[in-house]
């Protein structure tokens, strides 16, 4: 148990560690009510802007498609991705590296997180399913349109947005996309004007007051 400690905060494993530990620190504070899960998946903010010259490859759109967080939400997949982190950090840097700092240190670091992120990918993947059923029951029961969102992104346009509205219980994330060229920087408050059902996304434009 002691070298089990020891190793943990090495600091070839200090980082993991302190993500494995912020990880379970929120969900302690979930449990205890302080904070809603849902609430959380708002903190995710790609300042992904690079749409290209090339007409129309939303790489924003890509990259939270790609790793399932545009279904699944963030607290899900960071718990995922850390554990998976802190594992491999502790068995590379004892069985390869000896936790000894230095360039073998950078090399398995950088290689874990692209080993973690996709571990996180396909563990999560058959999760896609059930919290889609979930968000389309939650829109089905609810009618949207005509109510208030906070852009919570860097910004809200036509190829990239998140939202977030409280209704009678916790905030909810909606994916929002603006029309005819608007651009909404964060904390703009909008109303919905749209639901697409196929791709679940709410059109939305800056709220006039």
């Amino acid at each position: 148990m002691k070298e089990l400690f020891e190793a943990s905060f090495n600091v070839v494993n200090l980082p993991a560690t302190l993500l494995l530990l912020m990880v379970l620190l929120h969900w302690v504070i979930v449990i205890i009510g302080a904070m809603d899960m849902i609430s959380l998946d708002s903190e995710l903010d790609f300042e992904l802007d690079i749409d290209g010259e090339g007409g129309g490859f939303d790489k924003g759109d890509f990259i939270l498609e790609y790793f399932n967080a545009k279904y699944v939400p963030i607290s899900i997949l960071m718990s995922v991705f850390a554990l998976c982190f802190w594992a491999i950090s502790m068995y590379a840097n004892w069985y390869i590296h000896q936790n000894e700092d230095g360039w073998m240190g950078l090399a398995i670091f950088a290689g874990n997180l692209f080993i973690s992120a996709h571990i996180t990918k396909f563990a999560t993947k058959p999760l896609i399913p059930i919290f889609r059923s979930m968000r389309e029951q939650m829109s089905d029961k609810m009618n949207l349109v005509g109510k208030t969102v906070i852009v919570t992104s860097s910004k809200a346009d036509a190829k990239f947005g998140q939202g977030q509205i409280r209704l009678d219980g916790p905030e909810i994330t909606l994916n929002v996309r603006t029309g005819g060229g608007e651009e909404l920087p964060r904390g703009t408050e909008a109303v919905i004007l749209q639901h697409e059902q196929a791709t679940d996304i709410y059109i939305i434009t800056k709220l006039e007051i």
